[in-house]
């Protein structure tokens, strides 16, 4: 029985954490253009400028031809530097209230595409929570979060949700946090003890 225990415990917070980027049409922020993990989720700051990445994962488009997000810091000493984004990108908002389109439609790979680099610069050592909200205006006022725009069709607007999951609110990123992501070891201890009741 321990053995099997055992087994669940390494399991199971595999196939939670895979499971959490399942879900269609998620953006989110990370410091790192190849890697969208947890892990990569969080960057302890030592005083530079650093790049931070918004990437679509699983969108249900093959091309996106633009998105919608407002980004904001818990900080306001968070100072972002620039934005640039592929194939032509350019935004009606500014680096942090983005309303983005792109002269190319950007094609999706291997279920992603980065959508912007944005390059900040924080200088103090608190925990800072990044969080993604509208745009302001926003194409899709019932929605609290941002958009994606086909690359088909214009007029196509797709609603997106947080890789870091429900009940998280807008948080998608940190800074200096010692445990970033959701506390998978904890909800994996609860699936597992649900077997065995």
């Amino acid at each position: 029985m321990k053995a099997l225990i055992g087994v669940l415990l390494m399991v199971v917070p595999m196939s939670l954490a895979q499971a959490q980027w399942s879900d269609e049409n998620m953006m989110g922020l990370f410091f790192s253009a190849s890697e969208f993990t947890d892990a990569t989720t969080n960057l302890d700051t030592a005083g530079f400028p650093f790049n931070a990445y918004i990437v679509i994962l699983n969108p249900e488009l093959e091309t996106i031809g633009g998105y919608e997000v407002g980004v904001s810091f818990s900080d306001p000493l968070v100072i972002p530097l620039s934005a640039q984004g592929p194939n032509g990108w350019t935004t009606e908002g500014d680096y942090l209230n983005q309303i983005v389109s792109f002269d190319t439609a950007v094609p999706v790979v291997d279920d992603s595409a980065v959508l912007c680099t944005l390059q900040l610069l924080y200088t103090g050592e608190a925990m800072v929570e990044i969080c993604f909200g509208p745009a302001d205006p926003t194409s899709l006022p019932d929605h609290e979060g941002a958009v994606l725009i086909s690359g088909n069709d214009g007029d196509d607007l797709i609603p997106c949700v947080n890789p870091l999951g429900e009940g998280v609110g807008c948080l998608v990123a940190t800074l200096n946090n010692d445990s970033p992501g959701p506390a998978v070891e904890q909800t994996a201890w609860t699936t597992v003890k649900t077997l065995f009741r």
